[in-house]
């Protein structure tokens, strides 16, 4: 059953903030099941890539002739973290675009706590730590019956 199905943008205005994405659970669930992506992973224009790893060169006066190519490309990351009803159950702090957890009371994915599937209001976070352009992304949570 899906429980949270979500599309959005994420903008230069979010960059290094949380955005908060609440379900609810109302049935018993045996586990659940997060497939996350966001693109693009990688800012798609050299010459903002390259104006942006020299702004962050001189801010900690790193500047290095001819060293601008070692810091390309300028990544997007986006993570996400969980919280159940209850508590917090953890994050997924990794650097691919494209994800799948499991959070179940026998198995949770790395980064995510074992827990039996609670009642009640839960969050995802959308922690954006670095965006250099619009970012694209899709989230879904499922819950299998039990």
């Amino acid at each position: 059953m899906v429980l949270l199905n979500k599309t959005g943008k994420i903008t230069l205005d979010d960059n290094k903030t949380n955005i908060v994405l609440p379900f609810e659970i109302k049935d018993n669930f045996k586990s659940l099941k997060i497939k996350f992506e966001y693109s693009p992973k990688t800012l798609e224009n050299k010459e903002k890539e390259i104006k942006i790893a020299e702004d962050c060169l001189k801010k900690y006066d790193e500047v290095q002739e001819g060293n601008i190519e070692s810091y390309l490309p300028i990544k997007n990351l986006v993570t996400l973290s969980l919280d159940s009803s209850r508590e917090y159950l953890g994050a997924a702090h990794r650097q691919s675009n494209k994800q799948e957890h499991i959070i179940s009371p026998d198995f949770s994915s790395n980064g995510f706590f074992k827990t039996d599937i609670a009642k009640g209001e839960w969050k995802i976070m959308l922690n954006v730590h670095s965006v250099s352009c619009d970012v694209d992304y899709k989230i879904t949570v499922e819950g299998e019956e039990k």
